[in-house]
């Protein structure tokens, strides 16, 4: 069974309801919690390196996210990146070319509506992101969502509402998951 690292970020995904609206507040730990299918499907370990809204991710959080891919290659079989959607293909797009040829998948994922709330896409797109991140011919960086994997040098997103929310730029899907 594949050993995957899940790394949270925050975003819409990790979101609770706040006075002030939604805001990042669930960890890692909590969001897996939401998925127990995937203990069929890989084995997990989980870190938390932020807690933010993708709107406030910089350069520095890239290399952060690069630096925590590379300080853990070697123990895991792959990664899955849990982020928030308004930034999330300049993260991949990003991560593409500062952790380049990787022979290892990592996935970058997000979500419309919060893990927690009963109608969303997190549970999907992340189980997706966890099936793809184990599957053996799965490599580089890439998006998973609304069942469609996207090279992360091709994501954009076009759609803020709805669960189609990122297209492929002149290139096709890498794979489409169902």
């Amino acid at each position: 069974m594949k050993k995957i690292l899940m790394i949270g970020t925050g975003g819409t995904i990790a979101s609770t309801h706040t006075e002030q609206g939604l805001r990042p507040g669930l960890g890692t730990e909590d969001i897996l919690r939401y998925i127990p299918a995937v203990r069929d499907i890989c084995q997990v370990e989980a870190i938390q390196v932020c807690s933010l809204d993708s709107t406030n991710v910089t350069p520095e959080h890239w290399k952060l996210l690069a630096r925590t891919v590379e300080e853990n290659y070697e123990r895991f079989d792959g990664f899955v990146i849990c982020h928030g959607t308004d930034t999330l293909a300049y993260t991949a797009a990003a991560l593409s070319y500062m952790i380049r040829n990787s022979e290892k998948p990592i996935v970058i994922t997000g979500a419309q509506k919060p893990i927690c709330m009963d109608v969303t896409d997190a549970r999907t797109n992340l189980l997706d992101s966890f099936i793809y991140a184990a599957d053996d011919g799965s490599r580089n960086v890439s998006i998973v969502f609304d069942g469609k994997v996207i090279a992360g040098t091709r994501a954009k997103k076009e759609r803020a509402k709805s669960y189609d929310a990122f297209s492929s730029i002149n290139f096709p899907y890498l794979a489409v998951i169902q």
